[in-house]
């Protein structure tokens, strides 16, 4: 759990950098950047559950057990003994 926790912050952080150096936010010194910043981030954040959401929804609605046919056919297999 605490490397999935690790993870999940480094790839936070990874955001956020990416976020400050495309936008070019001086986070020390301007208040405007680090208002700026904090909508980017928050924004990219609720963007980031969307998609997982979508992603979890298509997963969902896959097929991912076998056919009863498929499940026949390999269990009528002579070769496996």
């Amino acid at each position: 759990m605490k490397k999935i926790t690790l993870l999940v912050i480094a790839f936070l952080l990874v955001g956020a950098y990416a976020i400050t150096t495309k936008q070019d936010y001086d986070l020390k010194e301007n208040s405007e950047d680090r208002r700026g910043f904090l909508k980017d981030f928050s924004g990219w954040i609720v963007n980031l559950g969307k998609n997982t959401k979508e992603i979890a929804d298509v997963a969902k609605e896959q097929d991912w057990l076998p056919d009863d046919e498929d499940f026949e056919e390999r269990k009528d297999n002579d070769s496996v003994k």
